[in-house]
């Protein structure tokens, strides 16, 4: 039987689920975001059946899987207090009371996921991502997106130190749920649930190691610990989303919208920052390293210009890892954003090649850590594993990859069996496959048993210097 660790129902389609993969990983559980109930299983059956119905069907259930938490119960909330309730809980039931050598923390991202996993150890990460139901949105309309945002953060940011606040508005890759959806990240600076759980969970000298990404993106400041970011990454620019393309402007004509340019605030001028989805604050690394000073761990900061740097450079460390145990690698896992197995790694010897998403940029670097893979790691593999997102949104062309493009691109590598765990005709909007997709590949881990991988902090140092990465104490 699998286990499943549910996320919260609030919380689902959203990056906080990286919070829970540091417990599930150390129980060989999988995180999803719901069951699913056996009487769906003959309608999901029928619907793949039918595809035309299945898209139009399942579209529905990917927006209305959406909404979020109820603005007034936001405005009260705490960080610490859902960190506690909703996350920590589930990694103190993990350790049961005992001290770790090491803990991770750092950005949501696949490679310091699997670097944790194979050493053993807890990853908390370094923000959460509240949605808020704001029902009747138009979603070009980044001032009453900022307007909501302002009266929420009057309640919210007096409540809530140790943090600061990224309201993202993204009205391409997000624009089916925006009518419906406010999204904005709480971006810590280490919180007060995590200083109390490390010091309970972390051994007197241990390492505090913290993976630091600074991929840039565009920020408006509005406030104190408040700022804007409108899009996200992918092929599209942050200026291009600030101030507007010609490509956009045909996009939106194409998809009947009267808005044309960008999505900036008119008389601010945005500063180069950090992308509030897959990077972290500075001032989370700083409090870090202060806090382990204090407390006398050992501090070790591993910086990435791009989470893609870190994911190649731990498909790198894993491969080195079964090399040293005798074992040839099986074959790739191509994980996307939160469609994640870590067990699949140390169970069925497959090299991870973690990726933000289904557009361009991601199709890229998925190809470039590929080329690698079956340059240096892999003469042939006996099976390429896919666990694709499902994002369901109207993206430029130039932006969204379809399911075609990654087929052609996997079928170009010397690989004798494709495992692609969705369905290809109701691609990307086939919902179920994102619980059946992780759960299915899960039940043949557990069949399995453990490869024993081995990294240690010496080998991460001297990769980081091999794949360009700051590592420093």
């Amino acid at each position: 039987m699998v286990l499943v660790v549910v996320v919260p129902p609030d919380l689902k389609f959203s990056d906080s689920v990286y919070l829970l993969f540091g417990a599930s990983i150390l129980k060989d559980d999988i995180v999803t975001y719901q069951k699913i109930p056996a009487y769906m299983k003959p309608l999901i059956s029928l619907l793949n059946a039918f595809p035309s119905l299945g898209r139009k069907i399942y579209a529905g259930q990917l927006t209305k899987a959406q909404y979020g938490r109820d603005p007034e119960t936001v405005k009260k909330s705490r960080i610490d207090d859902i960190l506690e309730r909703e996350f920590l809980s589930y990694h103190r039931e993990v350790l049961q009371g005992k001290k770790i050598d090491s803990i991770f923390l750092g950005a949501s991202s696949g490679g310091s996921l699997h670097l944790a996993d194979i050493m053993h150890t807890i990853m908390l990460f370094s923000g959460l991502n509240i949605t808020v139901t704001r029902k009747g949105g138009d979603p070009d309309d980044a001032e009453g997106f900022i307007e909501f945002g302002r009266n929420l953060m009057k309640n919210f940011l007096p409540n809530n130190e140790n943090l600061e606040i990224v309201i993202h508005f993204d009205p391409i890759h997000d624009r089916t749920n925006l009518p419906f959806v406010f999204h904005f990240r709480s971006k810590f600076w280490l919180p007060n649930a995590y200083r109390k759980f490390i010091k309970e969970h972390l051994k007197k000298g241990g390492d505090i190691v913290f993976f630091d990404v600074q991929e840039p993106w565009l920020h408006y400041k509005l406030d104190e610990r408040f700022y804007y970011q409108c899009g996200g990454l992918d092929d599209l620019t942050p200026e291009e989303y600030a101030f507007g393309s010609k490509r956009i402007d045909s996009w939106l004509k194409e998809v009947g919208a009267s808005h044309r340019g960008g999505w900036g605030i008119e008389g601010i001028k945005p500063a180069k920052s950090y992308d509030s989805e897959f990077g972290n604050s500075p001032r989370m690394v700083k409090a870090t390293k202060d806090f382990a000073k204090d407390q006398g761990y050992n501090f070790i900061h591993i910086k990435a210009n791009k989470a893609h740097d870190l994911s190649a450079m731990t498909t790198y460390l894993i491969n080195q890892a079964m090399v040293e145990k005798g074992i040839k690698p099986r074959g790739v896992i191509v994980e996307q954003y939160t469609q994640l197995v870590p067990l699949a790694v140390r169970r069925l010897a497959l090299l991870p090649v973690w990726t933000y998403y289904v557009l361009r940029t991601s199709y890229n670097d998925t190809k470039k850590m590929l080329d690698k893979v079956f340059e240096d790691y892999l003469a042939e593999a006996e099976e390429l594993v896919f666990l694709p997102t499902q994002p369901w949104n109207p993206s430029p062309l130039g932006d969204f990859v379809t399911s075609e493009e990654w087929d052609k691109l996997f079928k170009s590598y010397p690989i004798k069996k494709f495992t692609i765990l969705m369905n290809h005709k109701l691609y990307p909007q086939d919902a179920p496959s994102i619980v059946t997709g992780p759960t299915n590949l899960q039940k043949r881990c557990l069949k399995q048993k453990d490869l024993e991988l081995k990294i240690s902090m010496e080998d991460i140092k001297k990769a980081c210097k091999k794949f360009g990465l700051t590592y420093s104490t």
